[in-house]
């Protein structure tokens, strides 16, 4: 009988060996699937986070946004609520 246990992690590539960012649920000796996804991350990547970080500051009233957006799902589950009633 196969145990099947699905854990996504995310582990970086060094000296030839993929290391998981957090420990792993398995025992000593496990056999395991590995499936790579992903892209690579390039400098320019990082720079143009690095670039962008901050650049609403000022220009949006993050309290308000905030607020807007869970009144919107509050309005959204109440109309799918009052659908179900009819």
């Amino acid at each position: 009988m196969v145990d099947e246990m699905v854990q996504t992690v995310t582990a970086k590539y060094e000296d030839g060996f993929l290391k998981p960012t957090t420990a792993l649920d398995l025992d000593e000796g496990d056999v395991v699937v590995v499936t790579i996804s992903g892209r690579r991350i390039t400098t320019k990547d990082v720079e143009a986070s690095r670039s962008s970080a901050g650049a609403w500051r000022g220009r949006v009233d993050a309290e308000n946004l905030i607020a807007g957006l869970y009144e919107a799902r509050i309005q959204g589950s109440a109309h799918m609520v009052d659908d179900d009633a009819e």
